[in-house]
């Protein structure tokens, strides 16, 4: 059944320009700089703004596109919103790579993939997880349990 819009990218489109208006307004609380002398607030500004142009260039084109009705898969949203859930309670115990796997490993239940592909999937996934956080950007985290 058809609709007169296309629901799915204007509702993205429309939610993209509200996070990135979001971001953008509330970088405005910390000095801005310059983009030879970056302050606090220039890369919440700049990437807020531009991720509120993105979400207006999908949301306008979808206004008039005919598309099809919203389905919401409740089933996928239940197992993803619990691997969020399983990550942030298993992280700390746990560690990144561990926290990582098994957040994915869960994320991936609903899917019709061969386990030793769900696995691979997840040993990249700890191991950009990993490589990423930790170690690029130097976040205080535990890699493994004993650290």
């Amino acid at each position: 059944m058809k609709t007169t819009r296309d629901i799915h990218d204007l509702i993205g489109g429309l939610l993209m320009m509200a996070a990135g208006l979001f971001f953008a307004v509330y970088g405005t609380r910390y000095s801005f700089g310059s983009t030879a002398r970056m302050g606090p607030g220039y890369f919440p500004v700049v990437l807020g703004g531009t991720l509120a142009v993105l979400g207006l260039l999908v949301a306008l084109p979808a206004w008039w596109r005919q598309g099809a009705g919203v389905t919401v898969q409740w089933r996928n949203l239940v197992w993803c919103i619990g691997s969020l859930l399983l990550f942030a309670w298993t992280l700390q115990p746990l560690g990144v790579i561990a926290a990582s796997f098994l957040a994915g490993l869960l994320a991936l239940v609903p899917s019709a993939m061969a386990l030793r592909t769900r696995l691979t999937v997840c040993a990249v996934v700890a191991v950009l997880t990993t490589l990423i956080f930790p170690m690029a950007l130097q976040m205080q985290l535990p890699i493994w349990p004993w650290n």
